[in-house]
């Protein structure tokens, strides 16, 4: 696939030629070459009609420490600390998009079988807008991980990142890009104190 060019030097006319004959797999390679299939899907829209908005799933993760401090990234697009996550590949189990996203972007080996479900949010809060127009509405799943730090090797970010920190819960920073997921987490954590 190296004959490919970046994504935006594409116009829309030359990416739907691009991809109108690409089989599933051929479609699956591409859209990991340019941030995942809903970011294809995306550039197959002709701007004229981006600003239709339309539904994204995904998941993010809460990865919290021994000391019950939870890790954010601070990401490179927006200045706002958020949780790592993102969007579901097609075929893929929502707790795999976490452990990848949680790789990619923090670098953390997960195993999905250890992460344990808060909660999936949706509706208002989860409504996202994108600097070309795309407007998404984005269900996610919620999940935690509890990890060792000494059995964290080494924590980078990818593109998106840039810095990552650990926080107790309720000192996290005030520009936050995912607010409605940390207050799912401090409900579940106030359940789990009074249970």
């Amino acid at each position: 696939m190296s004959e490919y060019r970046k994504m935006r030097e594409y116009t829309h006319e030359e990416f739907v030629n691009l991809v109108k004959n690409l089989s599933e797999e051929e479609l699956l390679k591409l859209s990991a070459m340019y941030g995942g299939y809903p970011v294809l899907f995306r550039m197959a829209l002709d701007e004229r009609i981006n600003h239709i908005p339309f539904i994204q799933t995904g998941a993010a993760i809460i990865i919290r420490n021994e000391n019950g401090e939870i890790l954010l990234q601070e990401r490179t697009d927006r200045n706002k600390w958020g949780l790592p996550g993102g969007c579901q590949e097609l075929g893929e189990d929502l707790k795999t998009t976490a452990v990848r996203e949680a790789y990619e972007e923090t670098g953390i080996t997960l195993d999905s079988n250890n992460l344990e479900l808060i909660d999936t949010l949706s509706g208002e809060t989860r409504k996202n807008s994108y600097p070309n127009g795309d407007i998404v509405y984005n269900n996610t799943s919620l999940y935690l991980a509890d990890v060792l730090m000494k059995n964290i090797r080494s924590m980078k970010g990818d593109s998106e990142t840039k810095r990552l920190q650990f926080f107790k819960p309720e000192e996290v920073p005030q520009n936050l890009m995912d607010e409605d997921l940390i207050n799912s987490y401090l409900t579940y954590l106030n359940k789990c104190r009074n249970d």
